[in-house]
């Protein structure tokens, strides 16, 4: 929303979604809510959404579409399909959306959050607004990401049925020795389509579990957003799956093979796996260039003179 300007509310069907985006983009002075009206027919709001994206999208890093709604009757997840919030109805042939729009065009709210949370109870709804601070699962630069923490378990657990776009290419686990089981659980039972499973530690006694590729440990109480600020930097590094590509060249992590094998035998693959202990600093930049070089046996990411990581092999006894 930007400040000085009409605040005004736009609605998209896959009827005018075409002829009101003409309005939206020459609609200067206007800071436009845009509201997605999803129906029964799900291949329709796909077309929908994607045609909203096609316009509005930016290629930036933690990017979806800031000024966005999609009202639906069924729950979706606004991290998954890349929208401030989803708003479901108790009642959606009741849904008051004309008191919905009079509200906000006269509201006072300086972001859409808290006018999404004001109204809910007065226009019964629920609703599900995107996390960018502290999401369990996110797209980033092209790439699907699932986070699995003690936070997020019972969070997937409720809500992962939900989920129509984000096939998760990279699973980031966190654990800290307490309730690691759980996670491992989970990783199981939804880890087998991820192109690469990584495990940020920050105790070297935690036992190795091959469900994950590789575990990186990081020496600092912040262990958990120094990794997750990493591995964004990676992905962001170029378009999916450079960065990653090069993180797997460099851990020796052969690419998966997702076809259907009859014959596949779980527990032997996982037997043969090899147990993949690194460690990760972040010192001070010394180089204006963005770039990943090898130096000794260690893996080093600039990030131009703000910061550079440091990755390398260490033995666990």
């Amino acid at each position: 929303m930007e400040l000085g300007k009409k605040k005004k509310v736009i609605l998209l069907t896959i009827d005018n979604v075409n002829e009101n985006i003409k309005k939206i983009l020459l609609g200067t002075n206007i800071s436009f809510l845009v509201i997605l009206f999803f129906s029964k027919n799900y291949e329709e709001n796909k077309i929908l959404l994607e045609t909203t994206k096609k316009y509005f999208e930016k290629k930036e890093k933690n990017s979806y579409l800031k000024d966005v709604i999609i009202i639906s009757e069924r729950e979706y997840l606004a991290n998954d399909l890349l929208v401030k919030a989803v708003i479901t109805p108790y009642n959606i042939h009741s849904f008051r959306y004309f008191d919905f729009v009079n509200y906000y065009e006269n509201c006072n709210y300086e972001n859409s959050d808290e006018f999404i949370k004001f109204c809910a109870t007065t226009l019964n709804y629920k609703y599900d607004l995107y996390n960018d601070k502290d999401p369990w699962i996110y797209h980033q630069n092209n790439t699907n990401v699932l986070v699995l923490t003690e936070d997020s378990h019972q969070k997937i657990m409720e809500n992962y049925h939900k989920i129509k776009n984000t096939i998760p290419q990279i699973i980031v686990s966190i654990f800290t020795g307490n309730k690691d089981e759980k996670l491992i659980n989970l990783l199981k039972l939804i880890g087998a389509d991820a192109e690469l499973t990584l495990t940020f530690i920050n105790n070297k006694d935690i036992a190795y579990n091959k469900r994950s590729d590789v575990y990186i440990y990081i020496e600092n109480e912040n262990f958990k957003d120094i990794g997750f600020e990493f591995i964004n930097d990676v992905l962001y590094y170029t378009n999916y799956p450079e960065g990653i590509s090069v993180l797997k060249k460099y851990m020796n992590i052969p690419d998966k093979n997702f076809d259907v094998d009859i014959f596949y035998d779980e527990a032997a693959e996982l037997d043969k796996k090899e147990k993949k202990y690194y460690t990760l600093n972040v010192i001070p930049g010394n180089s204006l260039r963005r770039e990943f070089i090898y130096q000794d046996e260690n893996l080093i990411f600039n990030m131009g003179l703000q910061k550079k990581y440091v990755l390398s092999k260490y033995n666990k006894i």
